[in-house]
């Protein structure tokens, strides 16, 4: 064999050594054993599956935390809710009277003040009223508190019916009431209000079981001929009222008989007018001052 190959030529033998190397790679390539890679492929499955199971949780955790922040958020707006209309009772209480409803003094005032720079830029006064009732407090003597406090809302409804718009009731205290006029256009305006306050809270009120009949007086004062300042004003409307205090039929209160009472309680104007107008023998006076 050695003879053989040296008489091949220099290509020849070339040549069969690279045949000879390429049938020993496709030998070693046919009986070789492959590299493992199970491992890898079978840890991928388990990872994918932990991480989606980890996905799962992340995402129960969040609709969790979400619910606990849709109920604290309904929680605090309800709180919320509850501050506001607590702030608004507040503010409304601060500026009017918690029984009759209608503006206390300092809501009076901060209206008094708007109302003299308007009348400064227009020009036309402001005319301020003084009413009391005579004689109020024979009501609480006689009847209590209670039906005391039913006559004061009374009449401070009558009187939000009688002004306008653009004016102000006030209860300044007790049973007294502050009317403030802007832009009277003169006391002729005035006294006829006057007068038909005194004509709507002279009528009959008829509180529980019991008709009351009061009288009013009234005092007035204009600005800026009788002051300049809400308490200035005040003063002379004081004194005028006093000057027109009337002595005579200040109050009557009197019980309404059974049979002039509906199954409620309530009076029966009808059958009781007709009463007072037929037949007094059956009323009975408990208060009178005339």
């Amino acid at each position: 064999m050695e003879s053989r190959f040296r008489t091949m030529s220099p290509k020849a033998l070339r040549n069969r050594t690279l045949e000879s190397e390429q049938r020993y790679r496709t030998i070693r390539k046919a009986t070789s054993v492959p590299a493992p890679e199970t491992t890898t492929q079978a840890a991928a499955p388990h990872t994918l599956i932990k991480a989606v199971n980890e996905c799962r949780r992340q995402i129960k955790s969040a609709q969790r935390q979400i619910a606990i922040l849709i109920e604290r958020n309904i929680g605090l707006q309800k709180t919320l809710s509850e501050i506001t209309q607590r702030e608004a009772k507040i503010r409304y209480l601060a500026y009017h009277d918690e029984l009759t409803g209608l503006p206390n003094r300092s809501l009076l005032l901060d209206r008094f003040g708007q109302a003299m720079a308007q009348a400064q830029r227009n020009r036309k006064p402001i005319a301020l009223l003084l009413l009391d009732l005579n004689e109020f407090k024979r009501v609480n003597d006689t009847l209590g508190h209670t039906s005391g406090d039913k006559l004061l809302q009374a009449v401070a409804l009558r009187l939000s019916k009688v002004i306008r718009g653009a004016d102000t009731a006030c209860r300044y205290g007790g049973d007294e009431f502050v009317i403030m006029l802007p832009e009277a256009d003169n006391t002729a305006f005035a006294n006829a209000l006057i007068m038909e306050i005194q004509r709507r809270l002279n009528e009959p009120y008829i509180i529980d079981r019991y008709t009351i009949q009061l009288g009013v007086s009234v005092g007035i004062a204009i600005y800026p001929r009788d002051g300049q300042t809400l308490y200035d004003l005040m003063q002379q409307a004081d004194v005028a009222m006093y000057q027109n205090k009337d002595s005579g039929n200040a109050i009557s209160i009197i019980e309404q008989p059974e049979q002039y009472v509906d199954g409620n309680g309530s009076p029966n104007i009808d059958n009781y007018h007709h009463a007072l107008e037929h037949d007094l023998s059956t009323t009975k006076w408990i208060d009178t001052q005339t």
